[in-house]
């Protein structure tokens, strides 16, 4: 049974009072399932693995502009298919900048740019936002940037570099790059 029908079930029989407390509960419930759902499929769609990186990007960035306000252009090409460990890394590094660029930015814009290059894939992520001290932020002491340093730890993973350009008041470009050759699609790292 599940907790819909259950709470359905238990209203019957209860004073409106406690139907209204209930309805209130399945309420929070439906948004819940709402939000699990949106994490879920944004952590790793289906798109990723059914079309490629750069549909997966193309509604990551949709999803965080409807949310934020700030227009997010994504521009890449839609073939050939990346290692499935390079799609992933590349796509939780520009979920990461969008966090970023909308939550500590205030950006008003967010470019996302890659390239798949015989020897190289090269993405760019940039905004127009405050911007932030890079030294500071990557300091083994004082305000961490868990999230640049998680960036940075999963594309050394994969092989590849994350290296940032930043200053308060001039916005943010991380320039992404992941050594590969083209002919090892199907070879490369795998996982999620």
């Amino acid at each position: 049974m599940t907790v819909h029908l259950a709470l359905q079930e238990a209203a019957s029989g209860l004073p409106p009072r406690s139907r209204a407390r209930l309805e209130k509960v399945r309420e929070l419930l439906d948004e819940i399932e709402k939000r699990l759902r949106r994490l879920s499929h944004e952590l790793r769609p289906t798109l990723l693995d059914d079309l490629g990186l750069l549909p997966a990007l193309e509604y990551l960035a949709q999803g965080v502009a409807a949310r934020s306000g700030i227009p997010i252009v994504v521009e890449g090409p839609r073939t050939p298919r990346l290692p499935p460990a390079y799609e992933t890394a590349l796509y939780r590094v520009v979920q990461e900048a969008l966090r970023n660029a909308s939550k500590h930015a205030v950006a008003r814009r967010v470019d996302i740019r890659f390239s798949v290059e015989p020897d190289v894939i090269r993405c760019l992520v940039k905004d127009d936002g405050r911007g932030f001290d890079v030294a500071a932020a990557m300091a083994p002491k004082g305000e961490r940037g868990f999230g640049l340093i998680g960036m940075r730890e999963r594309l050394v993973a994969v092989g590849g570099r994350l290296a940032i350009d930043s200053a308060p008041g001039r916005g943010t470009e991380l320039r992404i790059t992941i050594p590969w050759e083209e002919h090892d699609a199907d070879s490369g790292p795998s996982g999620r």
